[in-house]
């Protein structure tokens, strides 16, 4: 594959994922949002889709790793880097680049605030056996 290709399928799958972490993080916001009214059947039904928002990350993730199959580990790490929010790319870089770079820390952010939001809602679900009490 093409190096250029590999930068636009990436931006692709990061697209997706994006889209799926906002999902997933409206989900966690109406499941809490249900657990204050006392509503446990909506925040049932509410986590039964937003586990299928997870599936969806898991697929794109592994997707990409498919796709990173194709280049050297440094290359590879270099790449993860940007996916991951943990590096900005340079003023040179291409454009698929650089929105991987802002969408990998755009979704970096969503993410804590979803692992923030969860554990309210796993403490109200789950109370001492909650998974973020052990």
């Amino acid at each position: 594959m093409a190096e250029q290709e590999l930068w636009t399928e990436i931006l692709k799958q990061m697209h997706g994922r994006y889209g799926a972490v906002n999902e997933v993080f409206r989900l966690t916001k109406e499941i809490a949002d249900a657990l204050s009214r006392d509503d446990r059947v909506a925040a049932q039904m509410l986590l039964g889709m937003r586990q299928g928002e997870i599936e969806h990350l898991s697929e794109s993730e592994e997707k990409i790793y498919l796709l990173l199959q194709c280049v050297d580990q440094q290359e590879r790490a270099d790449i993860l880097a940007f996916l991951k929010g943990e590096r900005e790319a340079s003023k040179e870089a291409s454009f698929e680049e650089k929105k991987i770079g802002e969408i990998g820390n755009n979704i970096r952010r969503n993410l804590e605030k979803i692992v923030e939001l969860d554990r309210v809602v796993s403490v109200k679900l789950a109370g001492k056996d909650s998974f973020y009490q052990k």
